[in-house]
């Protein structure tokens, strides 16, 4: 008996510290699967920049992510590099993976662009992240006391070196703890996502649907996601996520829940993630379902907000209670929000990882903003300023490109807990000139110019995690106007702006919701709700700001409105720009917004066909709001998709109105002036009369003597 527990525990000791479960697999009928994960040579680029390493020591780290499906099978790394032909022996590229050295090829001086492929272990090829460093070694003439850090010592590291992942990989390890893997991966192009949804979507299925989306792109900015409904749904040809409550599905989907006994408690958001599985076939699929709309909108934040996604685990959840996420302060950004972490570069490693975040649309361009760091440096470092013999070593943060010095010299004194605090003012603008924020951490001035002096010696900078960003959030938040856009729409956690769409939801108005919200920036991608035009009512619109997606047709509520709209429209619903000197015959959609005619606090924006109930948003016409900066109430998309602003008219309507300003004061100014003139004169002639009568008074009493 006791050898018998023996055994049992020993068992059961080897599950729980042996190899990963298998993936919960779901075997389906051939024909429901079309292309699997594995049809196709996947490729993940290791870095989307051109890489360059200056002698005689530098170095760069790289990331490769092997996803759900890919973990049984030898997968490869290519490194594409050229290096300088001044290069003699010793020089050497090593590459390690997870600090283990897996090669080094000798630079001898040829020229040529080359590539080097290596194959990878097992546990290399072990599902999630894996750290890749290029450690570069150059040497241009052998001696004693020899300058090597010459301009013609470097090695370039092309955007083409890749992960390929191959096509006989077994799935192993579908695990949520690496969610949103293997549904977005950073670092891939051209990966394909499928969202499923009922063929008749609830508003709270469309919004998890797009506020999951949303998160998907904060991991890969390059993935396509696609909407299909169920009764679309035939073969499934890419990693797919399926979201509805239990009672919407009617066809394929439905029979894959009842297959793989996926059924949510009542009051639980269920996630179980699962790989459909067809003879040689196979694909990731995540369901997320519930019993109710409610439950579903209460808690699909649990996918959609880092706060719980680093916290998902197993192929099956049940999520019962769920605490809305602390909300962090709304005007700073860690280097944890970039993905960074701490941070050390030096004489041996130069530069830093680029880091990435997504543009901010709520800051004020007018404000200031600044970078705070949190440093410690070797005692390398501390080279007398006097000291001819050395650079002066500076840290540059790289903004988009743009560099922001920082003389570690003059960095002044020391905290209790030993580290520097430096500030450096950013130019808010450079916050939004591009989709993303990239950050980027460069060393300079590391090198010494005497060449006797050993270039072993280690100089390094650490930037603690906490560092922050912080910028200036917009005060014009009430202000009906797209010169801000998307403010005052985005961003607001307590009172979530109300994006009402048509009852009838076609997958091309969830595009446009998509295309719309998208705008909105990650950090307010949690700040909406959604409603169909029916679901829509008074008491909604009041205390809120609203955006209408549709023709005026379709919003009962807001076609009760119609006079009180600054677009004017007619019976049919067909809105008329031509008193913003816009031509209705060439227009196809418009957008315009407004004080709300439910509450003048809050603002209204509708995006629209001119008539009927095509499309209302493109990609051109969010294009020119986010790129305008100029007061604009009413934009117009013609059917060239050329786009126009009523800004020049409200710029003469200001202008017109400072000039009657102007006159009024002027008028004010004479009326004032001539009423003064009138009491001098009224004054005088006073004075003047009173002075005659009192002479005459005195000429008669003295012919009275």
């Amino acid at each position: 008996m006791k050898k018998a527990i023996i055994l049992i525990t020993g068992l059961l000791l080897l599950a729980l510290n042996g190899e990963p479960a298998a993936a919960q697999e779901l075997k389906t009928d051939g024909s429901f699967l079309g292309k699997s994960i594995s049809a196709k040579d996947k490729q993940q680029a290791l870095t989307s920049d051109l890489i360059t390493l200056y002698g005689a020591k530098d170095s760069s780290q790289l990331t490769y992510q092997i996803p759900a499906g890919s973990s049984d099978a030898t997968q490869s790394l290519v490194i594409d590099y050229e290096a300088s032909n001044l290069l003699i022996s010793p020089s050497s590229l090593t590459i390690a993976i997870d600090h283990e050295p897996v090669k080094s090829i000798k630079l001898d001086g040829d020229a040529k662009r080359k590539a080097v492929k290596l194959n990878l272990s097992k546990s290399q090829s072990a599902q999630g992240y894996h750290n890749v460093s290029l450690n570069f070694y150059g040497v241009l003439k052998e001696g004693v006391c020899v300058r090597q850090d010459t301009s013609g010592n470097w090695i370039k590291i092309y955007p083409d070196s890749r992960l390929l992942l191959s096509e006989t990989s077994k799935s192993k390890g579908a695990d949520l703890s690496h969610f949103p893997y293997p549904f977005a991966q950073s670092g891939n192009t051209g990966e394909e996502t499928d969202i499923i949804i009922p063929d008749k979507p609830s508003s709270a299925e469309i919004e998890a649907a797009v506020k999951t989306e949303g998160f998907l792109k904060t991991a890969d900015s390059k993935l396509k996601v696609s909407y299909v409904k169920e009764s679309d749904a035939a073969k499934i040809d890419n990693p797919s996520i399926v979201i509805g409550a239990d009672n919407h599905w009617r066809g394929s989907i439905k029979e894959l829940f009842k297959q793989g006994n996926i059924e949510a408690e009542e009051n639980k958001l269920l996630l179980a993630e699962r790989v459909l599985t067809a003879k040689d076939k196979r694909q990731p699929v995540l369901f997320v379902t519930a019993k109710s709309d409610e439950t579903l909108a209460d808690k699909i934040s649990v996918i959609t907000d880092k706060a719980y996604t680093g916290q998902l685990s197993g192929d099956t959840l049940m999520i019962d209670r769920l605490q809305p996420a602390a909300e962090k302060a709304s005007n700073q950004l860690t280097l944890e929000d970039f993905g960074a972490g701490d941070v050390t570069v030096g004489s041996n490693k130069t530069s830093s990882e680029h880091f990435f975040y997504p543009a901010l649309a709520v800051v004020d361009k007018d404000g200031k903003a600044k970078l705070s760091l949190k440093l410690k440096t070797s005692e390398a470092i501390q080279t007398k300023a006097d000291d001819s013999g050395s650079e002066k070593a500076e840290l540059n943060v790289m903004i988009n490109g743009q560099p922001n010095a920082v003389r570690l010299l003059d960095l002044g004194n020391k905290d209790k807990d030993g580290f520097y605090h430096v500030s450096l003012p950013v130019d808010p603008k450079l916050l939004q000139s591009s989709r993303y924020i990239d950050l980027q951490f460069v060393t300079s001035g590391f090198k010494d110019n005497n060449p006797c002096i050993d270039h072993d010696e280690n100089k390094w900078v650490y930037i603690d995690k906490s560092s922050t960003l912080s910028y200036p959030v917009s005060d014009t938040a009430q202000k009906a106007d797209f010169e801000h856009w998307p403010l005052p729409f985005a961003g607001n956690q307590k009172e979530k702006t109300v994006i009402a769409i048509p009852d009838s939801v076609s997958m091309q108005k969830l595009e446009e919701l998509s295309l719309l919200t998208d705008s909105f920036g990650n950090s307010a991608q949690q700040s909406f709700t959604v409603k169909t035009a029916s679901e829509m009512k008074e008491a909604d619109a009041k205390g809120r700001n609203v955006l209408f997606i549709g023709g005026l047709q379709q919003f009962p509520l807001l076609k009760a409105k119609a006079s009180e709209l600054i677009v004017p429209s007619d019976r049919n619903g067909t809105y008329n720009v031509s008193e913003f000197q816009m031509l209705n015959e060439t227009t196809k959609q418009i957008a315009f917004t407004q004080k709300s005619p439910w509450n003048a606090d809050y603002s209204i924006a509708v995006f629209a066909p001119l008539s009927g109930n095509g499309t209302s948003v493109t990609k051109e016409l969010i294009s020119f709001l986010e790129s305008r900066s100029e007061a604009a109430t009413v934009i117009n998309e013609t059917s060239s998709h050329q786009l126009f602003s009523n800004h020049q008219q409200i710029k003469s309507d200001s202008s017109s109105q400072s000039a009657d300003a102007s006159r009024s004061v002027s008028n004010v100014n004479v009326m004032y002036i001539v009423l003064f003139a009138a009491l001098i004169i009224i004054a005088a002639v006073l004075i003047w009369y009173t002075a005659r009568r009192k002479k005459r008074k005195t000429d008669s009493e003295k012919n009275e003597d």
